[in-house]
């Protein structure tokens, strides 16, 4: 395994001995809630102490959540969601249904909140499957109007997390730059609107709308939103806010990671 953690290795080793060991619905149920949950939000926890009442182990389980560095909290939420998959389909609509109002508890909704909850739901099975068909083409800028416009949109609402998070309600600077360096690289001239942030709806059109390009083309974009982050951040390491809004996206569209994303994360030699 490879990992960029600083936690000694005994330590790690032991964290992930005991992660690796949680199967069950109650377990998988509080570990998937303690990783959506907001750090440091009272209201959060006390969603997730609400939605894992019965689960005897769920403080130990959130305590070794709380432990895992930055570069492992989304492999083990892959692993722990997929574990679940296993489960019956009413165990895996209550973890989803209880991390929407895990995450909405203190009424903040953070825009790599619904990323996250996307993913779960895809993760588990809740949401449609991309189309897997289309034709082979390799070139993002002959796409039509409606293609353009989702790419646009969705690009948006990534820029206010890439490549790092805004302090502001819309975008910031860098994501303003981060967002032109995208559209200029993935769109013709006379298809590149200005970066305006969706509301929640309209972003997930538009992630269906993408879920929906060609298979070809959607890796394409997340070489784009990935290489372009990582020169807008070339004087700094990309945030960890912003590697996760992107690897959550390319696996909302079953897209492949670019390499710069994929060393980012610890690799997982565990069973699934």
């Amino acid at each position: 395994m490879t990992t960029t953690t600083t936690e000694p290795d005994d330590e790690r080793r032991a964290l992930w001995q005991r992660l690796s060991m949680l199967q069950g619905p109650g377990e998988l149920r509080a570990a998937l809630l303690a990783l959506v949950r907001t750090q440091g939000s009272g209201r959060e926890l006390q969603a997730w102490r609400e939605h894992t009442q019965g689960v005897a182990s769920a403080e130990v389980i959130s305590n070794d959540i709380r432990a895992l560095g930055a570069d492992a909290r989304l492999p083990w939420f892959e692993v722990l969601a997929d574990r679940l998959k296993r489960h019956t389909a009413a165990d895996r609509h209550g973890v989803v249904e209880a991390a929407r109002k895990v995450m909405a508890a203190d009424g903040k909704v953070r825009p790599q909140d619904r990323l996250l909850w996307l993913a779960l739901r895809h993760r588990l099975g809740e949401s449609g499957v991309p189309n897997v068909s289309g034709p082979s083409e390799n070139d993002l800028t002959q796409l039509g109007a409606d293609d353009a416009q989702a790419i646009a949109s969705f690009t948006a609402y990534l820029a206010r997390l890439v490549p790092e998070p805004s302090d502001e309600m819309g975008v910031g600077l860098l994501g303003q730059r981060w967002y032109a360096g995208v559209i200029n690289r993935c769109l013709s001239s006379d298809r590149r609107p200005p970066c305006n942030p969706p509301d929640a709806d309209a972003m997930v059109r538009a992630l269906r709308h993408l879920q929906e390009l060609p298979w070809m083309l959607r890796p394409l974009l997340a070489r784009a939103w990935v290489e372009v982050a990582v020169l807008a951040g070339a004087d700094v390491r990309l945030h960890y806010t912003a590697s996760d809004a992107l690897r959550l996206s390319c696996r909302l569209l079953e897209s492949p990671m670019p390499p710069a994303l994929v060393g980012r994360y610890i690799e997982l030699d565990v069973l699934p």
